[in-house]
Parts: C-alpha cells; structure tokens; sequence
C-alpha cells in the first residue's frame, strides 16, 4: 500500500492510459477536481476530506471474484443489478477501511476528523464510489447501467451544506440514480435512490 500526498508523474499517467476507456465527462470530473482516475484494477483512493490523502489500492483478484459474483446475480434487471451494487459498495467501503488503517470512517465526516488518516468526505466518497463503478464496468460487471459524472445539491443559500454522489444512469430508461455511501459507516449499504430524489434531500 502506498500513501500518496501529492500526484506524481506516475498518477498523471494513470489518467491518460485510463482515456481510452472511461467516459470522457467522468474523465473530467476526475481531472478538474485535481484526482486520478482507476487504471485497470489501481485505484487511488481519496481520504482525508477533499482528497488530502490518497492511498494506491490494487484491488485483488480475489476480491474481484467475490463483487464479480454478486453483480452477476444481478443482471437479470436494473433493479437486481442496482440491489447488487449496493451489496458490492458494501463490501467496497469495508475493504478501503481496512486498507486505510486507523479508525474507520465516521459518517457523514465531523470537521474535527479533517486531516485524518481514513476519514472521508463526501467528495472523498464521491471519488472513491465513482472509481470502484468505472471497475465494475471496464470489468463488465455494470450492464444495465453507466457511470454518469458526479453531482452535487446545496449550495448554502438554500439552507444546505453543499453535497455530492456518485452517479448511475440506467440504460433502458435513462433514469439517473445516486449511489452514495457518506451518510453510513464502512460495511454499510450506501443510499441509493433516484437522483431527483436525492437532490431533494437536505
């Protein structure tokens, strides 16, 4: 495992080799945000709060065996495919726990917690989610669905703190869905729900 404080040369072409493969706009997001994209099966996660720490995690085969059956099981539909996914985020933010070390992320991240090694925010979250959905579909494991640039609700104004989620788009109906797991511990199933919904929420 290693622990990376800053992007070297190495991360920057860790976003060109992934071109070729992701969605240009999720590319994007990745880019514009200052973070790195999954290459393959190297994930570098953010944790910290706003992508302070980030950890290269090379997701085992092992680990791809056990998601990888869980997301068969649910290709019969979109909505046993997005039952699956919950379970397969489940297990996600269980493995970045242990990979993170120290205590493991607090929900909906206190801003005493900023800095510390494991915690994450919702853009932490946001990353880690949409890297790990890029997996499952460069894996072929996401049929029913694409991976959508995240997108966020709040804005102070209207009386909430500015939050973002990973995002799905179901291919059939093009319904959007928001896949996030910042309000519940690691191990936990994340919330998702339809994105209006979701940005209806405070």
């Amino acid at each position: 495992m290693k622990v990376m404080t800053a992007l070297g040369l190495s991360c920057a072409m860790t976003v060109g080799a992934h071109a070729a493969t992701a969605d240009p706009a999720v590319r994007n997001w990745f880019r514009d945000q200052g973070y790195v994209a999954p290459l393959n099966t190297v994930i570098i996660a953010c944790h910290g709060y706003g992508c302070v720490r980030r950890t290269e995690i090379s997701v085992s085969s092992g680990w791809f065996s056990q998601v990888g059956a869980i997301m068969r099981a649910g290709r019969y539909s979109p909505e046993a495919e997005r039952k699956a996914l919950s379970d397969a985020v489940r297990i996600y933010t269980t493995y970045l726990a242990t990979q993170f070390g120290g205590r493991p992320d607090v929900p909906r991240s206190p801003p005493s917690l900023s800095g510390i090694n494991g915690q994450m925010d919702c853009l932490d979250e946001t990353a880690n989610t949409t890297s790990l959905l890029l997996l499952l579909k460069e894996q072929g494991l996401l049929v029913h669905h694409d991976v959508a640039s995240p997108q966020s609700r709040g804005i102070f104004l209207d009386g909430r703190y500015p939050h973002f989620t990973a995002v799905i788009v179901e291919v059939a109906d093009h319904s959007s869905w928001a896949v996030d797991p910042w309000p519940r511990a690691p191990g936990a199933k994340p919330d998702l729900l339809p994105l209006e919904d979701w940005q209806k929420a405070s």
